[in-house]
């Protein structure tokens, strides 16, 4: 009885250290990026990125490892700092956002998939995105370093005027492309 006491004592103490302390592996660059596909768009090749909050595609995106725990999509790996989340529309279009803490809990992900948002009780299951130039933006900083705004898309169907949830893009420029999460490996060390 002595010896378990004694135990648990130990467990307890090493635990009041660690506190509400995360200790993560070091994740060894490049990590898989999520990919906008099919070729043949406008976006083909860019990668998911946050650019102050907003998700977006630019060339070089995040590579921190992901976070597919709990319906989610979130970065770095460990600990997830950054959660990938639908903002609510009556639009088909719903814009994304990076935050803290995870408010979506509906993304189908994982490495080698295709990024869908399930069904919900206000639109059906989703693979599908809208990716629009912001209008803030020239067009010699837009041929430099390229970036698109990003949107779930619910219904498959292009905007053809601007409304409250597109008033920020160039809503001729929207194409609808799919979100791959790439699967280069990760190397914990």
């Amino acid at each position: 009885m002595k010896l378990s006491t004694a135990l648990f004592s130990t467990v307890f103490a090493l635990t009041s250290l660690v506190d509400a302390t995360v200790y993560c592996p070091a994740v060894v660059m490049p990590t898989p990026p999520v990919v906008a596909y099919p070729s043949g768009t406008a976006v083909f090749g860019l990668e998911l990125s946050n650019q102050g909050g907003i998700a977006t595609l630019t060339q070089a995106g995040l590579h921190s490892g992901w976070n597919f725990g709990n319906g989610g999509l979130g970065y770095p790996w460990c600990p997830t700092s950054s959660w990938l989340n639908i903002v609510n529309s009556i639009r088909p279009w719903k814009p994304l956002v990076w935050g803290a803490p995870q408010s979506t809990t509906t993304w189908k992900a994982g490495y080698s998939k295709y990024l869908t948002a399930n069904a919900t009780n206000t639109y059906s299951e989703s693979d599908d995105f809208l990716a629009c130039k912001p209008l803030a933006i020239t067009a010699s900083e837009f041929s430099k370093a390229p970036k698109w705004t990003l949107f779930l898309l619910t219904d498959g169907i292009l905007p053809t005027a601007s409304d409250e949830t597109l008033d920020k893009v160039e809503v001729q420029s929207c194409v609808k492309t799919k979100l791959f999460i790439t699967s280069v490996g990760l190397m914990i060390v």
